[in-house]
């Protein structure tokens, strides 16, 4: 039996602004080149909060806290389960690391507009009515 993908998205919220990533462009690599919201694979025996730290520390070279869970959104295509969390910077200076190739806070009601429509589409509801709330 095929064991199911885990993966985190960490929505870095500072100041009513977001962190946003841009990919490497490189072949085969998820969203090659495009901005999204930056997350990773959970490893085994790892928690949520454990991968969280870990990734953002490795793509955007921050500490960040968790603040509270979001959402979860299925991939269809792949299959991974992927799990939304609110989060705040708590220290570091944010840099691209990892698989980025620039990182750059923006206005939270700019994220969708800032973000490719393709990473946009696999956000779960409530990470869309989070960054564009009702007026």
């Amino acid at each position: 039996m095929k064991e199911s993908i885990s993966a985190v998205v960490a929505v870095i919220e500072h100041n009513g602004t977001v962190l946003v990533g841009r990919k490497r462009a490189e072949p085969n690599h998820v969203f090659d080149g495009a901005w999204h919201i930056p997350g990773g694979k959970v490893e085994r025996d790892e928690t949520d909060e454990q991968a969280l730290l870990r990734e953002m520390n490795e793509e955007t070279g921050l500490t960040i806290s968790v603040r509270r869970f979001l959402g979860t959104r299925t991939d269809t295509t792949s299959g991974a389960v992927v799990r939304w969390h609110l989060c705040s910077p708590v220290s570091g200076e944010a840099g691209a690391g990892s698989d980025l190739e620039e990182l750059r806070f923006v206005p939270r009601t700019s994220v969708r507009d800032v973000c490719d429509p393709k990473a946009v589409a696999l956000w779960p509801n409530e990470v869309t009515a989070y960054l564009n709330p009702p007026k």
